[in-house]
């Protein structure tokens, strides 16, 4: 029987999602995704590393730089690793039980942090200028850049 009469049978969304995934090629997805999380950690850390360093030596601030570009790219492979990672937590019991199930978990909490702090640190930028490095925005994208290093770990 051909999963697509599978699915007409079932009318289920979820039997369907399980046929279409099995097992082996979630553990392979379930690596790439952490894989994809790694590489957004490291820019996301490189990216905020460049940018401390440009405020220290004080050059000119606005929010669109290169060191926020390299920044918010991080936080963007994150969140697509956070939101691929939560799927496949919801459609694959199994993984719940593996050892990264824990990363991905903290891979969406760290990811809908950055995501409110991106735009906040924008309107911040663009009312005040210059934030300094402890503005409230900056402490809360260290918030979610810790939570998301501590689940790369």
């Amino acid at each position: 029987m051909s999963d697509y009469n599978r699915y007409d049978k079932s009318n289920n969304k979820r039997n369907i999602t399980r046929h279409f995934i099995s097992d082996s090629r979630a553990l392979d997805l379930s690596l790439v995704t952490l894989i994809l999380a790694t590489a957004g950690a490291f820019l996301q850390i490189g990216g905020t590393s460049w940018d401390v360093t440009s405020h220290l030596l004080q050059f000119p601030e606005s929010f669109f730089t290169p060191s926020h570009t390299v920044l918010y790219l991080g936080v963007g492979l994150l969140t697509i690793a956070a939101g691929i990672g939560g799927i496949l937590l919801l459609r694959k019991r199994e993984l719940r039980k593996k050892s990264f199930a824990i990363a991905f978990n903290l891979f969406v909490i760290g990811s809908a942090i950055a995501l409110v702090a991106g735009p906040s640190d924008f309107l911040w930028h663009q009312t005040f200028g210059i934030d300094g490095l402890l503005s409230p925005t900056h402490l809360i994208l260290a918030t979610a850049m810790l939570i998301n290093s501590v689940a790369v770990v």
